[in-house]
């Protein structure tokens, strides 16, 4: 039997295990299989945590694959308590969509270390990548996956995530507590859009920067296996977050419609406890092969002369007070700051430096133009020669003073050959001497000087 809809900010009326609820034999099974779901998948991921901790020889690693880990248990827990409990649901679900947070930043985390122990170390795999677009459907911007920027902004887009999903938990919890929440409505009037809103938008932007990270890095940590890691990541976030979303769609929709002895949302939220403890089962199995424990087992040595020392393994209870402790995520949020400004100085200095090297470049090819500009003007252009002209060699070209004083030194030769001698050594002259006048004089036998000297061949001009 149906009634008719509540007003949106009425108070939910969750399920009645009440004997007499024709439904509560239903109740009583879906509820039974919530359990048993619930506890298989906790169990699986209990034991695996337990293995890790016991082999817990790469902090750096393992603190980070525990936290992911404990996701499973979480969720479970908290949709079995969800389905039966209903009106503890708002407590239980601030530490639900916060460890949701939190883990998505842990696996970055993760990713980060198996790139590099540091932001150094990181940047520096990272070079030799090109620019590209975002991916679909940021695609129209560009950005550089080899600079300091990209590998702190990808960081700050899942640590946001972190610090607005828990307030947008606690804002849902002060509007509920003064009834302005009003879970069952879509409209701007009330609490329940602007906290969908902004953790829509929230989680959106920390899943696509941890998305297009994996896309830039997924081959420098190939040797790590990531695709099984981010399918047994992202199965947990997408499926709890969108099938959320589906069920209210239902609801607004009247596909889930209300009865007598419980609303429609309160009937969505319960399908949606016992739909999470199924993806959990799943997701615990995804956890066994993504994480496996026996990639941190201390391996035995393969010969008796090539034995290698183990790496050093962590007591137990040593290993579970590492792997909990919130010092580092607190670290990296008060370090968020400063790590801003280190990167501002940095984009600073590049900027500079670009200004200096193209002051200089502009420099250096003014005056480049500026001597080739005074050679052009100092030297007179080459003279292209015809088909014709090129069989003779061109004499250079000469000044009217260079002309006068080679005229000059031609006569200075000419005077002392015909005196029979040359003006360096002073011996008699045996070559012929060709004249810019064209004269050919020829000299005399060595045995007639005295007399007559050089004997002209033809007229003089």
């Amino acid at each position: 039997m149906t009634i008719a809809p509540q007003d949106d900010c009425a108070p939910l009326v969750g399920p009645n295990f009440d004997p007499a609820n024709p439904d509560f034999q239903r109740l009583v099974i879906a509820w039974q299989i919530t359990v048993v779901l619930a506890a298989v998948s906790i169990s699986a991921s209990f034991y695996l945590i337990y293995r890790h901790l016991q082999h817990y020889t790469q902090p750096h690693y393992q603190r980070w694959i525990v936290r992911i880990l404990l996701m499973v248990p979480i969720y479970a827990f908290a949709s079995c308590i969800t389905f039966r409990f209903y009106w503890l649901s708002p407590y239980i679900d601030v530490v639900r969509d916060s460890y949701e947070a939190f883990a998505l930043y842990s696996f970055h985390r993760l990713l980060l270390l198996y790139l590099g122990p540091d932001l150094e170390a990181q940047h520096a795999r990272m070079q030799g990548k090109k620019v590209k677009r975002f991916p679909v459907p940021f695609c129209c911007w560009w950005y550089n996956p080899a600079g300091y920027a990209y590998l702190l902004n990808t960081r700050y887009l899942v640590l946001q995530y972190v610090v607005v999903r828990p307030l947008t938990t606690f804002m849902a919890l002060v509007f509920w507590a003064f009834g302005v929440l009003c879970p069952n409505s879509n409209s701007p009037t009330h609490g329940e859009f602007w906290v969908t809103s902004l953790n829509l938008l929230s989680s959106t932007l920390a899943v696509y920067g941890l998305f297009t990270f994996y896309i830039d890095i997924r081959t420098d940590i190939r040797a790590h296996k990531p695709l099984w890691k981010v399918v047994a990541v992202k199965f947990i976030v997408f499926m709890c977050f969108w099938g959320s979303l589906v069920l209210s769609a239902l609801v607004k929709f009247s596909v889930i419609q209300s009865t007598q002895y419980y609303s429609a949302e309160a009937a969505s939220d319960m399908l949606n406890a016992f739909i999470i403890c199924v993806e959990m089962l799943i997701a615990a199995a995804l956890h066994v092969k993504a994480f496996p424990y026996t990639e941190f087992c201390v391996q035995q040595s393969s010969g008796a002369g090539s034995a290698t020392p183990p790496p050093p393994k962590m007591r137990f209870l040593p290993a579970v007070r590492d792997a909990f402790s919130p010092r580092v995520f607190w670290r990296d949020v008060k370090a968020a700051p400063k790590e801003l400004r280190e990167q501002k100085r940095r984009r600073l200095e590049r900027r500079q430096k670009r200004l200096e090297e193209s002051e200089i470049g502009t420099g250096e090819k003014d005056r480049d133009v500026f001597s080739i500009r005074m050679e052009d003007f100092m030297t007179p252009p080459p003279r292209v020669a015809s088909l014709k002209e090129a069989q003779f060699v061109q004499p250079p070209m000469r000044t009217r003073w260079e002309q006068e004083e080679e005229e000059e030194h031609d006569d200075d030769d000419v005077s002392s050959t015909n005196s029979g001698y040359s003006a360096t050594s002073g011996r008699p002259h045996g070559p012929t001497v060709q004249r810019p006048d064209k004269k050919c004089i020829e000299p005399a036998s060595y045995g007639e000087y005295g007399g007559g000297g050089a004997v002209e061949s033809n007229e003089a001009f």
